[in-house]
């Protein structure tokens, strides 16, 4: 992990420990360097003294006998300096010009190019551009740097777990142990800033640091804070250390944590047979577009084969605190034969916090509650205006319903009325053709009456002509030609008399 701490730019490191950061690597090279420096001064306190000595005996020891010499000439009865002082002046580091040491070649991995899962920040990895960060796809989970010490809070781990979350990252929580101050201060420290219902994973607990405890005082002090954060989380916390560290200093009191190695190695840790969870496996993943502190590098890490983010997922609602106090833990659990606090004294019960952390604690919960309250209203508004948005389109929907069924009587009626008017439409036209074959008909009738009624004039005038002829010849008519003469005359209308010849 980037693990940077303020007690480390305080105090230089114990040798003997196994240091798997960027941060401890960097600390050694400066603890050599003032190591050097330390000698190189001697060297020359050294010197100095060693040169100054014999003008010092010249000059408490005049020859009174001597006249006084010229300065030339003693200059040249100084004494001549020996061949080792000679020696030692020329091996003197601190008369040299300093040598500026050759730029190391920076070597980095390349995300999108080996196979991880997570990534560790802290404020050394600057401000994040997280819209650039979630391009990563195979980031599962980001853990943040919230506490060291008893009372070290990482400047940016407010700004980091909210912006994780606001992206939709995974994210827990990490404390970096320290020697120098009580795990049970340290605990109260980091639970004041790790808030339970912003975690989506298991708190870790980074060991990497042992002076000036003994391997017995640093598990007892361990056992004490993860059972502190047991009762707190309702679970167990994450032991991050490295491979070495472990083997040496941990072992087998705590192979029942789940366990977070650091290996920066391409051959997996080997921790004596336990089983790991997560392998920290490199320290130097670039993402520059992302990250613009720590030249862009952050940790990158991976779950162990048969692992995944399920067992290290934490639910602040099924992991229930124990309600364990303070006092009954320490009580219970903090030995003060093997625990020690460095200079300081086992406390007889819990210390209060502060009133700084009082204070703090106080804003934080009242942010909390607006927060929650702001939430609350919005989830709220959000379902107000959801259940009117789902009233809308229900009124639309049965208002499009009735529109269409409104429409579709619409088109039958004017598919009806179109039908009826079609038959209409026949029936006229067949009545027409009725009509106008009946007036042909009668038409018809009516010339073939005319035609025979004309015939038949034609054939009584005939008649007649005949008759008048024959009348004036004084010849007598044939009862035939009076019947014919008596029909002629009633179709014409005119009188007929039987008794009389002289119908014509």
């Amino acid at each position: 992990m980037s693990l940077s701490s303020s007690a480390a730019m305080a105090a230089p490191q114990s040798t003997d420990i196994t240091k798997p950061t960027r941060e401890r690597v960097r600390s050694k090279k400066g603890d050599d360097k003032k190591d050097k420096e330390k000698k190189s001064d001697d060297k020359k306190s050294g010197s100095k003294t060693s040169d100054s000595k014999p003008a010092a005996a010249s000059q408490a020891k005049p020859d009174t006998k001597t006249p006084a010499a010229k300065p030339a000439e003693q200059a040249s009865q100084a004494p001549k300096p020996q061949p080792q002082a000679a020696a030692k002046s020329d091996n003197d580091t601190a008369n040299k010009p300093a040598q500026q040491p050759k730029p190391k070649v920076r070597t980095t991995i390349n995300p999108d190019n080996v196979q991880y899962d997570g990534i560790d920040i802290s404020k050394h990895q600057g401000a994040i551009n997280w819209e650039e960060l979630k391009r990563y796809s195979k980031i599962k989970f980001v853990y943040i740097k919230a506490t060291e010490g008893s009372d070290y809070t990482d400047p940016r781990y407010r700004e980091n777990i909210h912006n994780a979350r606001k992206h939709g990252f995974k994210v827990g929580s990490y404390h970096f142990l320290s020697t120098k101050s009580s795990v049970v201060r340290q605990f109260q420290n980091f639970i004041t800033v790790a808030k339970r219902e912003e975690q989506d994973l298991l708190p870790i607990i980074d060991v990497e640091r042992l002076s000036p405890w003994t391997s017995q005082q640093l598990r007892d002090s361990l056992k004490v804070f993860a059972d502190l954060l047991e009762d707190h989380y309702g679970c167990k916390p994450l032991i991050y250390t490295s491979e070495k560290f472990f083997t040496k200093n941990l072992g087998r009191a705590f192979a029942d944590y789940p366990l977070f190695i650091a290996k920066y190695n391409t051959v997996q840790p080997n921790i004596g047979g336990y089983r790991w969870i997560l392998w920290q496996f490199a320290d130097n993943g670039l993402f520059k577009s992302a990250v613009r502190g720590n030249y862009g590098e952050v940790d990158l890490s991976r779950f162990n084969k048969g692992c995944s983010i399920n067992d290290i997922l934490y639910h602040p609602s099924k992991h229930k605190p124990k309600g364990t106090s303070v006092r009954e833990a320490v009580d219970h659990k903090e030995k003060p034969s093997s625990v020690t606090m460095g200079t300081e004294q086992k406390p007889k019960e819990a210390p209060k916090p502060t009133k700084r952390q009082q204070e703090e604690a106080k804003k934080q919960a009242e942010k909390d509650r607006k927060a929650k309250e702001r939430e609350k209203k919005l989830s709220e508004q959000e379902k107000k205006k959801k259940e009117e948005a789902d009233k809308k389109a229900r009124e639309k929907a049965e208002q499009q319903k009735k529109a269409a069924a409104r429409q579709k009587a619409r088109d039958d009626a004017a598919k009806k009325a179109a039908e009826e008017k079609e038959k209409a439409k026949k029936a006229a036209e067949e009545k027409a053709k009725k009509q106008a074959e009946e007036k042909a008909k009668r038409k018809a009738s009516a010339q073939q009456a005319r035609q025979q009624k004309a015939q038949r004039q034609a054939s009584g005038n005939k008649t007649s002509k005949s008759a008048s002829l024959l009348g004036t010849s004084g010849s007598k008519l044939s009862q035939s030609q009076k019947n014919d003469s008596i029909r002629n005359a009633r179709n014409q209308g005119r009188k007929t008399n039987k008794s009389s010849a002289d119908n014509d």
